[in-house]
């Protein structure tokens, strides 16, 4: 339902979007993407050939990428990684969690990061407003 004569230049969505037709056709519109990506065995893989003196520091954890692609996908594409502790301070075992985007952007890997996270700010914050904080619960309910 785009208007006339508009289309998509730029897509971030979270790991639910990460599939490789949507991967492909973004590819194939020159629609540029970061979306989450899923901790499936092949990037699990990926992430542990990732060298040591990739990682850099970032917030509280570290931070690198690869190129990486999914089966289906007819390009590869930017994985980028974010390594940190979960609940580093709780047990005496730390144990490391990762955050993992896809994205065929060509710009520095925060800068892909800082994007991918504004989709929080620009739309899930303002939806869960308008649902709570203005009273509008009651109309997306009736409306499923």
């Amino acid at each position: 339902m785009m208007p006339k004569g508009k289309r998509i230049k730029y897509f971030r969505s979270d790991s639910a979007a990460y599939q490789a037709d949507l991967i492909n056709y973004c590819e194939d519109q020159g629609i540029k993407f970061a979306i989450g990506a899923v901790l499936d065995e092949a990037v699990r893989a990926a992430i542990a050939v990732i060298p040591d003196d990739a990682w850099m520091p970032y917030g509280e954890g570290m931070i690198a990428e690869t190129i990486h692609s999914m089966d289906r996908t007819r390009k590869s594409f930017r994985l980028v990684v974010i390594r940190f502790p979960s609940q580093g301070k709780l047990f005496e075992e730390s144990s490391v969690r990762y955050r993992v985007i896809v994205s065929n952007l060509d710009e520095a890997t925060e800068e892909t990061v800082a994007w991918y996270n504004q989709r929080s700010d620009a739309s899930e914050n303002r939806i869960k407003e308008l649902k709570l904080g203005v009273g509008m619960l009651p109309l997306a309910v009736r409306s499923v």
